[in-house]
């Protein structure tokens, strides 16, 4: 996940969530059904094979799958191999990020019936340079991977056109996601019913956080800030901003059916406005209906907001991956696929 400079968002945000301000709301009245019997659900286990695959290619290149890298090559190399051996067909995207590093997105198209309506699931396999990024993000990579070929193996086709995006250069200035939005043409948005970011899917002991896409999660901040005694001239340029952030009207539809999934497993969701910003779904905002499955467990390491242990480090291995936590956000993703699948 990519570490905004604007860490003043981030930091509030954690107070937000460490603090225990979340809302207390009703249970939602949507039906959350159960997906093992739906016909279609992921397995963690092979999620863990792929995990391995990538674990292995960065200690291969150098301890890393950066952009622009052997490492980061390698890792675009083994996900077109994978849609090759699901018998889907790929599109290339190349492009270059703020540091004239060339990236290349992959996307994988699976037909649906309806060709006029797509839904886009998003997640970046490059990682940071200081180390592998198996939690960030080849577990949102091996998520994808895993629905891919259970779609094919399993010969499920989609009421809705399925693209599964594989971001490069996430790390990087969010590049790989923004080049792609910047070529699609008024139509093509109009034609994504959802984009779905994965991201960190594989933390141990997870804290669930929720996009807050109607932000009304800045008005308990802002509470919660009044009442520390801090001044409103420190907080309120802040607090506007993330008020202004672009937002679709689809937006909220989604935050409340991921409530709703987790709330009927009985796990404590937070809302926060910072995954809108934070990650690939930065240059949907307003566009596309966007929703977030992200798995956080927030540390403060000495002045260091830490999102999940060995963040950003070069101990980000497969050792710090949970397969409940990977099995978890398969079933998230499968329940708003259903929820999709309904409108």
């Amino acid at each position: 996940m990519f570490l905004k400079k604007f860490l003043a968002v981030c930091i509030l945000s954690s107070m937000f969530a460490m603090n225990g301000c979340q809302k207390n709301e009703q249970h939602s009245k949507e039906k959350v059904e159960d997906v093992s019997q739906s016909g279609l659900k992921l397995d963690a286990a092979q999620m863990m094979m792929h995990l391995h695959a990538f674990g292995q290619i960065a200690k291969q290149h150098g301890g890393n799958r950066a952009v622009g890298t052997q490492g980061g090559l390698a890792s675009a190399d083994y996900i077109l191999d994978q849609a090759k051996k699901a018998g889907f067909s790929t599109e290339l995207q190349t492009f270059e990020n703020r540091e004239k590093t060339k990236g290349k997105n992959i996307i994988v198209e699976i037909p649906g019936e309806s060709k006029q309506s797509i839904i886009l699931l998003g997640a970046h396999y490059d990682s940071v340079k200081m180390g592998p990024g198996i939690n960030d993000n080849a577990s949102g990579v091996a998520l994808l991977l895993d629905l891919m070929t259970q779609l094919s193996s399993q010969k499920v086709k989609p009421k809705h056109t399925i693209h599964l995006a594989f971001w490069d250069s996430e790390e990087v200035g969010i590049a790989g996601s923004q080049a792609y939005v910047e070529k699609l043409t008024a139509e093509q948005l109009k034609a994504i019913k959802a984009y779905i970011n994965v991201d960190m899917v594989g933390t141990k002991n997870p804290e669930i956080l929720i996009a807050d896409g109607d932000k009304s999660s800045v008005d308990e901040m802002e509470k919660m800030l009044k009442e520390r005694g801090m001044q409103e001239s420190d907080y309120k340029p802040l607090l506007d901003s993330l008020r202004g952030l672009p937002s679709h009207s689809g937006d909220l539809a989604l935050e409340n059916s991921l409530k709703a999934f987790f709330k009927a497993k009985n796990l404590k969701i937070k809302e926060d406005v910072s995954t809108l910003t934070a990650s690939d779904t930065a240059p949907f905002l307003g566009k596309v209906p966007v929703t977030s499955v992200i798995l956080f467990n927030e540390q403060m390491k000495g002045d260091e907001l830490e999102f999940a242990p060995c963040y950003h480090k070069a101990c980000d291995t497969i050792e710090q991956v949970d397969q409940k936590s990977m099995q978890l956000a398969g079933d998230a993703v499968i329940h708003l696929l259903k929820f999709l699948d309904k409108q």
